[in-house]
């Protein structure tokens, strides 16, 4: 389960673990908390090739999904 922030009106401010389609927690003084946007810590580096199209491109498939990755980014995909 992810871990969203929340913050309430008053200030109080806290990370929860919660599944998806629960609900927002309540504050101690019983006001609904807001869930704040935060930074991921997922980072995606670029390589010479593109994103992914370098790895993509492995013994086992036989090169299918790198011909399938290069057609869809030709595109605009």
């Amino acid at each position: 389960m992810p871990i969203y922030e929340y913050q309430c009106e008053c200030g109080n401010e806290g990370e929860f673990i919660l599944p998806l389609n629960s609900r927002a927690p309540i504050c101690k003084c019983g006001k609904i908390m807001q869930r704040k946007l935060s930074v991921s810590s997922f980072v995606m580096k670029p390589t010479g090739n593109g994103m992914a199209l370098g790895t993509l491109n492995s013994g086992v498939t036989g090169g299918k999904r790198k011909e399938w990755a290069e057609n869809m980014a030709a595109e605009g995909l």
